[in-house]
């Protein structure tokens, strides 16, 4: 019997010339860490495994995507918003005829390291690294997670070891730029570029600007969608040119969008026509001034700003105080029944979850606690850490 993955890396042949191969080691499929092949996965399967299966991944599902801790179980999460990315992006990638496989890997990848509450809360946390010169964006959060953080492998390597071509995907996903209507993959790349570089520079594979539009078509859509839902736009609001280039429900965005970006795609450029990127621009416009800043996503602004703030340095201080005690000892004094949880996730974080050799500065090592946290998690450790408990 032959071996499956060879198999499947055969049908690769069939893709297109400029879909990436998993049997790339020297540039998509090149780790950093070298590990034997699997008998039954491409490279690219196995990262798609090793995301799903990851702690960051679940924790998504209690992070939020534009409404902070939504009570209503059908607003979007974090995680909901990332399987449809990969929704959106396979239909997109199989119509090209490109790798789905790592199309599918970079979609459940690309923000497992966004923060509590939104982009909010990503805000705020940048806002507290800056006096330490320290940064936190989401894209480069999520290498940071994949890379370094997440490391369930610790005794062998830090990380998840993923290849080159998911990581790049990851880092180079943010598609908030709606002045490029075309995404011209940087095929020639095998290096990383800073995630910075998002907004001027384009992914190394095209399956990665595939991921980056699919990540605009899936939450524009949604998101107005939730907004409809919470009573804070009618579907009739929506400008002139969205409605007739995009129509006025999400099932009708999605397939406007994939149907012109499949039509108008060429070589190893996804884009889009002059008419329909004019309506996403108007689209964006729309949203970010009757949703994004509307009163009712807004008003729990100020409470995330204080609360954050108030988390960090309270963290920051325990940790300058105990890091070193909490690596050297087992159990830890700290984790005692009258303390708050929180303190013993801490020192779980401290002293199990991070690889051996992190050097991260202490307002580092906050920040990416701070940046793993759920919404529904925080909000837990703040009431224990900040608010009186009864005593009787």
């Amino acid at each position: 019997m032959s071996c499956p993955r060879h198999r499947m890396e055969g049908h690769e042949s069939h893709l297109s010339e400029f879909a990436a191969r998993s049997h790339d080691p020297q540039r998509a499929a090149r780790r950093e860490y070298v590990q034997e092949p699997d008998d039954f996965r491409t490279e690219f399967q196995r990262d798609y495994t090793r995301i799903i299966h990851s702690r960051p991944f679940r924790r998504l599902r209690n992070k939020t995507q534009v409404f902070i801790h939504p009570e209503n179980d059908h607003i979007c999460t974090r995680l909901e918003h990332s399987l449809h990315v990969a929704s959106v992006a396979r239909t997109i990638g199989r119509a090209l005829e490109l790798n789905l496989d790592l199309i599918e890997a970079i979609a459940v990848g690309h923000d497992v390291g966004h923060a509590p509450f939104g982009h909010k809360g990503e805000e705020e946390l940048d806002k507290l690294g800056t006096d330490h010169g320290l940064t936190y964006r989401h894209e480069t959060q999520s290498l940071r997670v994949v890379d370094l953080i997440e490391s369930p492998y610790r005794e062998r390597h830090p990380g998840l070891n993923l290849t080159f071509a998911v990581r790049d995907g990851i880092v180079m996903h943010c598609g908030e730029d709606y002045a490029q209507p075309a995404l011209c993959a940087d095929i020639g790349r095998s290096t990383l570029r800073n995630g910075s570089d998002g907004r001027t520079c384009f992914p190394a594979t095209l399956e990665g600007c595939v991921v980056r539009w699919a990540d605009r078509v899936a939450y524009l859509g949604r998101d107005f969608e939730d907004a409809v839902v919470a009573g804070i736009v009618r579907r009739e609001e929506l400008p002139a040119e969205v409605r007739r280039s995009l129509g006025t429900e999400n099932r009708q965005f999605i397939a406007a969008l994939v149907r012109d970006l499949v039509r108008n795609t060429q070589g190893s450029c996804v884009a889009v026509s002059p008419e329909v990127a004019n309506a996403v621009k108007r689209f964006q416009e729309f949203s970010t001034d009757k949703i994004y800043r509307s009163p009712i996503v807004t008003k729990c602004f100020a409470q995330v700003q204080v609360s954050l703030q108030a988390m960090f340095e309270h963290l920051l201080k325990t940790v300058a105080e105990r890091r070193s005690q909490w690596i050297a000892e087992d159990p830890p004094a700290s984790t005692d029944s009258q303390e708050p949880k929180v303190m013993r996730v801490l020192w779980e974080f401290v002293r199990r979850d991070l690889p051996s050799d992190y050097e991260g500065s202490d307002a580092q090592l906050v920040l990416d606690f701070i940046g793993g946290m759920t919404d529904s998690f925080f909000i837990q450790s703040f009431r224990e850490l900040f608010l009186p408990h009864s005593t009787a």
